[in-house]
Parts: structure tokens; sequence; C-alpha cells
């Protein structure tokens, strides 16, 4: 059967080398689409602006007429439905059936907004209630947000602190904010995601105590009621350059509630783990620290339990490139590395937070500028 998998790749086709995968040996090739003009960049490194519904992919991305739903078509995007005029919004995005729930994030002054989708019209629809206004903390450099048992839940940073804050199903407004962890960097960041029936759970970096960190809330508790800090694979930590931590983060989590992230660690170092992957168990137990690369930004992981397997996709600053290794879920190790895209100026890839089966799209972009997709068939 011939299966689909969108990924960024070179303006032609380009036969990559086969990995291994629960289904065997997989042969993958990849083909560029037209690149799309926009005013917000793709990145701040933790967020998703791609979720797929009713058979389409769909993206949340800004140019000159605002902040947009687009569809992806066979070759291109198409703007459906203007959400808002602002042209300097970095979207985060959670999809729940016909329910899209959207952060409009723009530092300190942000919105959030949830759509209805019309599947007679293939489109969504406009606003689902009011648009709600969100203040966040001064020297916030992203947020992302994760829903949980009709809770909207948004986690960002500060200057020294790791926040949430959290909306019920009918507020319409969002909590004050509640300190996960105080003494990080102005640089460090957090993420936020759902861990299946056992709640949610935040992700941060701290570069002061070169760790780092990890924080759930379970059902039925209060708020502020959140476990201690577990301390992602602390026990392979090691005392060489600048430590483990560094603000590069990006998560998905299997239907087993088992958290897969990929970091960035601070040893800069040709020979140690740089680009590396963190990964959580559902009963509680952190893996030691993969590596993944010796060099490499910017990475993001995406999860395919049809094939038990994920994909970390980063940049890589020595041939001005974008790659991906591959690992199964079942014995982590790493395929070789296989470029994807080859340009002057291109970085910050996202993509979904949603578990895929067989394809899924990338974007990226570096500045404001132009925004690049492809289409990455597998047989």
């Amino acid at each position: 059967m011939k299966r689909l998998l969108f990924l960024l790749a070179c303006p032609s086709a380009l036969l990559l080398s086969p990995f291994s995968t629960a289904q065997g040996e997989l042969k993958v090739s990849a083909t560029q689409i037209a690149p799309l003009k926009i005013t917000a960049h793709t990145g701040m490194k933790p967020q998703s602006k791609l979720w797929t519904h009713d058979g389409f992919w769909w993206g949340c991305f800004a140019d000159s007429k605002g902040t947009c739903i687009w569809r992806l078509e066979a070759d291109k995007w198409i703007r459906t439905i203007r959400l808002t005029s602002d042209t300097n919004v970095r979207a985060d995005v959670l999809s729940h059936e016909g329910l899209l729930e959207v952060l409009f994030f723009r530092g300190v002054d942000s919105k959030f907004a949830r759509y209805l989708y019309s599947k007679d019209l293939k489109r969504y629809n406009g606003a689902l209630g009011p648009t709600i206004h969100v203040t966040l903390d001064e020297g916030v450099e992203t947020a992302t947000i994760a829903s949980f048992d009709r809770v909207v839940w948004l986690a960002s940073d500060s200057e020294n602190e790791i926040n949430v804050r959290w909306l019920g199903h009918s507020a319409q407004t969002f909590s004050e904010p509640i300190t996960l962890a105080e003494g990080i960097s102005k640089d460090d960041i957090c993420a936020i995601a759902s861990l299946g029936t056992e709640g949610v759970g935040v992700l941060w970096s701290n570069q002061n105590t070169q760790r780092y960190g990890f924080r759930r809330h379970v059902r039925a508790s209060e708020p502020h009621s959140w476990f201690p800090d577990e301390v992602p694979a602390g026990q392979s930590a090691i005392d060489y350059g600048d430590g483990m931590s560094d603000d590069h983060l990006n998560i998905a989590v299997g239907s087993d509630g088992t958290l897969y992230a990929t970091v960035k660690t601070s040893y800069d170092t040709e020979g140690m783990p740089l680009v590396a992957c963190l990964i959580r168990r559902p009963h509680h137990r952190w893996d030691n620290l993969y590596s993944v690369d010796d060099e490499g930004s910017r990475g993001i992981i995406v999860l395919d339990e049809s094939l038990k397997a994920f994909y970390v996709i980063y940049t890589s600053y020595r041939d001005s490139t974008i790659v991906m290794r591959s690992s199964s879920t079942d014995s982590i190790g790493f395929s070789d590395r296989k470029v994807l895209m080859r340009a002057s100026r291109i970085n910050n890839v996202s993509s979904t937070r949603q578990i895929v089966s067989y394809g899924f799209p990338l974007v990226a972009s570096q500045g404001d500028s132009l925004m690049h997709t492809a289409v990455l068939t597998t047989k």
C-alpha cells in the first residue's frame, strides 16, 4: 500500500536511504511544494502550527492579511478564514475532533480563541465565544497550551520562573499564574502537554542548575496541586561544558502516556550529545538521555505509532540544512542523518503534536519571509 508522509524536502524529489521500522525497511522520498510568504516565522520551539482533521491537513500562519487558517491542497496552502488582523502572531494549536483551540502568542499581550469545524463547508467557522486576552509575564519567550478534562492549561516562562495558567470550560478569563519553578535563567523556556488519562505535565529547561525539570498535575486535584520536580534523566547528566540543559525543547506524547521530547544540551563539543531525546515512561520513570546528534538546533519530535517510530527533525548549522533521524519506539536507536532541505536561509521547523499515521506535514522558515513545506512519500 502506498503511504504518504509529509516532510520538508529539497526542491526536487529526493530518495533517502532506507531505515528500519516496526514493519521492516522503509524507503522515503520527498518533494517540495510551493512556498508561502508569511510575516511571522514558524518557530517558538515547542509550539505546533499544524493539525489534521476531516481528511485534510491544516495550518495557522500569519501573512500580510492577518493570522489565518490554511488548508493544504495538493501543491499549495489555501487560505480559508482570517482569525485576526494581527500579522505578528506565532500560534500554538490544539485540535479535538471538530474543535480547534488556538493560542495567539504575541509575547506579554497574547490571546486565546476556540473555533468549530463545518463538515459541510469543509472549513472552520468564526470564533466560538469571545476571544480571551491573556497577559503573560515580562520576559516571556514562548508559550504553549494543553487540554485535559475540559480545562485548557497554558505554560510560559518569565525572566526567572516557569508559570502555568488555567481556563475552565465556560470561563472567560485565565487564572492568575501558578509558579512551578523559580531560579531559571532569562533564556529558559517550557512546554506543556496532556499525558492522556494521567493529567498534564510541564517540561522546562534550567540552565542555572544545568538540568531539565518536569512537574505534573492529575485529575481531580486542585489547580495549585502539582507533583514535585522529577528532574528528567538527571541520573545521566554529566559535569561537562555548560551542562545538560539548553532552551530548546519539543514534546510528543504516545497513546499510552509515554512522553517523548527532543532537547538541546549545552555540552557543545564535537562527539558529545547536543541534539538529544528525553523519554518518560507511563510509570513515571525517565530513561537515560539519548544522543541524537553532536550538532544541530531547534529540533521537533513527531510520533508515528502505525510504524512504531518517531522522528527527530532539526536544523544543521554545519551545512544550512533541515535534517532528520528516526528511531523505533520499541528499541531506541537512531538512523543515519538524512538531509531533507537545503537553503541559504532555513530554520524553525514546526509540525503537529498529534500522533501521525504514515504521514504529516512539516513547515520551516528563517525570519519573517518564505515558509517552506513538502510532501514525503513512503513505500
